[in-house]
């Protein structure tokens, strides 16, 4: 097979591809691996050429270019598989050198590893029973038949598809000199070195010092760039002449130190003061420094921020590079992170060096990075928060600060292979690092943390919102309530859905009409701390909450949901959609398809009992009594009609139940019927989603008359219906 793969290979990409393999001396590795990715159907050539087109315009192989190069670059094989998230997430994958997808092909996919941010293996097969008794991989499903099916993928919404933020650009060469007549007189001595190392990236290292230069901070400090012998000409010239003008300290190695021996130079610069490490690809904001050093206690040995790219230290989502833009600028989060979590943080087993506070006395006590073992960069800064812990010292991470980081744009094989050895040589000195590591990432104890963030920017979003309290089941429930919300929206108020994530249950994923990416609340555990919800729910500017349906939720959501509005102090209403406070079937429709009319409770008794689990298990009684119980503590009940409104009264609901008529927001503009000709056949469409309680056998019946009588009529559903099959 891999012989017959080597024929097809066009003759110009032999001797760049091929040729070379069959020379090197890991030809065999290569074609074994090449052989078990190309037979797991896994990898998608299609694909792979039209997202890269500088591969597909050499017109190599691309499987052998994802092999060779293509996965430590970053690239993707098919469209789920995220190789740069993979390595990211499973730490001993990178360490065995081995490729993400051949690991996935041999390992990953047996021990039900995830694959990227957006795709489970755990949710599909939950949300997709049919696929699970396959016995076909979750992934391989999904890519071959799912995908195209439209088949959800998470129980929580993927995550949107946004822009990615723009890089920082340097600003324009006389803000220098603006700056330098502006810089007030110096005042007390610096008690903190801001310690930036420079080796290349003109418009980022010159973006960081101007937003190092520009925050205001009442800690006196002084900013120390360290060029590393920068390949950049005109990099170099800018920090002397920003030096020049009195605004930074800059010192000049006179040959490539690297990271590691360039930063302990800055560290050892002032033996007396602490240090702030700041990577030259970062961008602060605000008080930061005071905010950091607010934080600086006796045995505090390092302090982290958050930030877009800073591993268990991300945010919004932990342990990836968040390259996208969000809904407000990267300066309005970070004041946001001041104001929702001042003074709050979290111990953390190690810091990440892209920001991290090192106090002055811990470096007396343990020394600085270790240059021997980590001369090239990649794990020295876990090493010292080793080293600190072991000594006593606590590493804290902080949620009070953002500072952004833009980080590598992609893995260059050079960096990768530094990572590999940098990890190589942790692991070496701290055999327990991944473990700590894992147990730290199981916790998340940040999750609560940037929970508040993700609130406060709903918050800021809409200021004032509703909670839409629903299903997950769509249909008409979910076009009335995206109608309401575009009319609050034209009076000013915002609407924030809640969705159980699984049946019956009370993990709830959060998600706004619009869309903005807040990934930390969908799973809310709403049986958990009921003061911490209610306190998310405030900050995300919740002012009422709307129940339009608890089909799916646990029966306990019933006496949560009247707490929660009385610790926030809002009313609960709730809007009739169906029969489900008096009928467990929602429809009032029995298990032989006939509407039973609300017979009595021992009727109601013995039609759950022939119904399927888990309605067996049912106590009617039980369920309407919990229910109006519920109902007696809403301010309104909604009824979208007088048939339904006075039929629920009817049945013991005790609370009024208001007539309150679906708005309608749709207006068609264009003509979507035409008059019948004499000898056309005619066609009749049926709009909605069909089951037996909206008329679907009605409809079967008639299609089925309309054929056998050889009618010139056609049923169309404009939609779908549970006989698609018939």
């Amino acid at each position: 097979m891999i012989e017959r793969e080597i024929k097809q290979v066009k003759p110009g990409e032999r001797k760049g591809g091929w040729l070379s393999v069959m020379r090197s001396a890991d030809r065999f590795g290569i074609l074994s691996a090449y052989l078990k990715i190309w037979r797991s159907g896994l990898f998608d050539r299609d694909w792979y050429r039209r997202q890269n087109p500088d591969v597909d315009a050499r017109g190599v192989d691309t499987l052998l270019h994802y092999i060779l190069r293509g996965a430590d670059e970053g690239r993707k094989p098919n469209p789920v598989f995220d190789s740069r998230w993979y390595l990211a997430n499973h730490e001993d994958v990178t360490a065995a050198k081995i490729n993400p997808l051949l690991h996935y092909v041999l390992h990953g996919a047996s021990e039900g590893r995830a694959v990227s941010a957006d795709f489970s293996v755990h949710d599909y097969l939950a949300l997709n029973p049919d696929v699970a008794k396959s016995g076909i991989p979750a992934l391989t499903h999904y890519l071959r038949y799912g995908r195209s099916e439209g088949r959800q993928t998470n129980c929580h919404e993927s995550r949107p598809l946004l822009p990615c933020a723009a890089r920082p650009l340097a600003p324009p060469p006389g803000v220098w000199r603006e700056l330098a007549a502006r810089r007030p007189a110096k005042g007390n001595a610096p008690s903190v070195d801001i310690v930036i190392p420079v080796y290349r990236g003109y418009d980022d290292t010159l973006a960081c010092i101007h937003a190092a230069l520009t925050a205001e901070n009442a800690t006196p400090h002084e900013i120390v760039v360290i060029d590393d012998c920068s390949p950049e000409p005109a990099l170099s010239a800018m920090l002397d002449q920003i030096a020049s003008l009195g605004l930074i300290t800059l010192l000049r190695n006179e040959r490539n130190l690297g990271f590691v021996c360039t930063a302990n130079r800055g560290m050892r610069l002032h033996p007396d003061r602490n240090i702030i490490l700041l990577n030259s690809d970062t961008v602060v904001y605000g008080n930061w420094i005071d905010r950091i050093l607010a934080h600086a206690g006796p045995r505090v040995g390092t302090i982290t921020p958050l930030s877009c790219n800073a591993t268990i230290c991300s945010y919004p989502e932990i342990n990836r590079n968040n390259v996208e833009e969000l809904e407000i600028s990267f300066e309005a989060l970070d004041r946001i992170c001041a104001d929702t979590n001042r003074g709050l943080y979290v111990k953390v087993p190690t810091g990440v060096g892209f920001c991290m506070y090192v106090s002055r006395k811990m470096l007396t006590s343990i020394g600085g990075f270790d240059e021997v073992s980590f001369r090239r960069g990649y794990g020295e800064e876990n090493d010292l928060c080793r080293r600190a812990e072991a000594a006593g010292w606590r590493n804290i991470a902080i949620a009070d600060v953002f500072v952004r980081h833009t980080g590598e744009v992609s893995f260059a094989s050079s960096a990768r292979e530094a990572q590999q050895i940098g990890m190589l040589a942790l692991l070496r000195k701290h055999p327990d690092y991944l473990d700590h590591v894992r147990r730290y990432t199981q916790r998340d104890p940040l999750a609560a943390l940037r929970r508040r963030i993700d609130a406060a920017r709903i918050g800021a979003y809409g200021r004032k919102n509703v909670l839409f309290v629903t299903h997950t089941w769509g249909g008409g429930v979910e076009r009335h309530m995206h109608d309401m919300a575009e009319m609050l929206g034209e009076s000013g108020i915002g609407v924030v859905m809640l969705r159980p994530r699984q049946a019956d249950g009370l993990v709830a994923a959060v998600s706004l009409p619009g869309g903005i990416h807040v990934p930390n609340l969908k799973n809310l555990d709403l049986a958990g701390d009921s003061a911490e919800i209610a306190e998310l729910l405030r900050l995300a500017g919740i002012i009422q909450i709307h129940v339009h349906s608890l089909a799916g939720w646990n029966s306990r959501i019933r006496n949560l949901l009247p707490v929660l509005a009385r610790r926030m102090g809002v009313p609960l209403d709730f809007t009739f959609h169906d029969f489900m406070v008096v009928c467990p079937r929602i429809t009032m429709i029995d298990a032989n398809g006939k509407f039973c009319g609300a017979p009595s409770p021992p009727k109601c008794e013995t039609c759950l009992r022939s119904s399927d689990a888990p309605l067996t298990r049912i106590n009617i009684a039980e369920w309407q009594s919990g229910f109006r119980d519920f109902l007696s503590h809403t301010r309104y009940c909604f009824a979208p009609s007088r048939d339904t409104a006075d039929r629920l009264m009817a049945l013991s609901v005790d609370q009024a139940v208001l007539v309150r008529p679906h708005p309608q927001r749709r207006v068609v503009q264009d003509v979507v019927a035409v008059p019948w000709r004499d000898g056309e056949r005619l066609r009749v469409v049926v709009p909605g989603a069909l089951g037996l309680h909206k008329g679907a056998e009605i409809l079967y019946r008639a299609a089925k008359d309309a054929q056998r009588r050889r009618l010139p009529i056609d049923y169309i559903v404009a939609g779908y219906s549970d006989r698609d099959s018939d």
